[in-house]
């Protein structure tokens, strides 16, 4: 039995898209994330609220 072959194009697998309105223009933006990385998402959102407790003290 042959199996098909499938393809998954890399830009819809490693990013998704946000959109913003501010006032009459809707901002589009790409999120991407490296696969390659050794922090988990847990790491990388404390490592941000860290960030921004230090710009606020």
């Amino acid at each position: 039995m042959k199996e098909a072959a499938t393809t998954v194009d890399k830009d819809k697998v490693d990013s998704s898209y946000s959109e913003y309105r501010i006032s009459l223009t809707t901002y589009r933006v790409k999120i991407v994330f490296n696969q390659d990385t050794d922090e988990s998402l847990e790491d990388i959102i404390e490592r941000l609220i860290a960030r921004e407790i230090e710009k606020t003290a």
